[in-house]
């Protein structure tokens, strides 16, 4: 069972179906190509939300506050007036503000991001708190990263201790 299959596996509520994504819009404005397991992860969760804390944004959301595209931009403009470490982070991985993806953040502020890589296989995740110097870095996929957090097998600086909860879920809305 693949991690994307064994994080779909956890209690689910809202709404069933797949999730429609502009990935041809999003690719153009951002100026990447996506690989093809971020695509299938946010085809399967875009616009979930994880025990009630982290939301996984969507391509093409008509709420700019969950559109993948819009948030991006954001956070990138974020990164670069507030974060000097996080630019060194990146620069010593060939990287610079504009690269990174923001797919994912919480209630608290906390953003996620895609970091690209030449090789698909080799994309990671940053996470970075809203107020503060914190983050995580984690060699793999969104989907893997996400699976490991929800069963405590990766602990993150960057969420609170009570996150995610004993019986981790998550709430599907496709639509948002």
């Amino acid at each position: 069972m693949t991690d994307l299959e064994m994080l779909a596996s956890l209690p689910a509520s809202g709404d069933p179906g797949m999730v429609h994504n502009d990935w041809e819009a999003a690719e153009k404005s951002l100026r990447v190509t996506f690989p093809s397991s971020f695509m299938r992860f946010l085809d399967v969760f875009g616009g979930a939300k994880f025990d009630d804390f982290l939301r996984v944004y969507r391509v093409g959301a008509d709420n700019e506050n969950v559109d993948l595209v819009a948030k991006t931009l954001k956070a990138r403009h974020t990164m670069e007036v507030t974060r000097p470490h996080i630019q060194e982070l990146l620069s010593s991985r060939g990287l610079q503000v504009v690269d990174l993806i923001s797919w994912g953040g919480t209630d608290n502020a906390d953003m996620c991001f895609l970091l690209p890589h030449a090789d698909p296989k080799k994309w990671a995740v940053l996470t970075v708190i809203g107020r503060g110097q914190e983050y995580d870095l984690f060699e793999g996929g969104p989907e893997s990263y996400l699976l490991q957090v929800m069963r405590r097998d990766f602990v993150s600086d960057v969420f609170p201790e009570d996150f995610p909860d004993d019986f981790p879920g998550y709430e599907r809305h496709p639509d948002i």
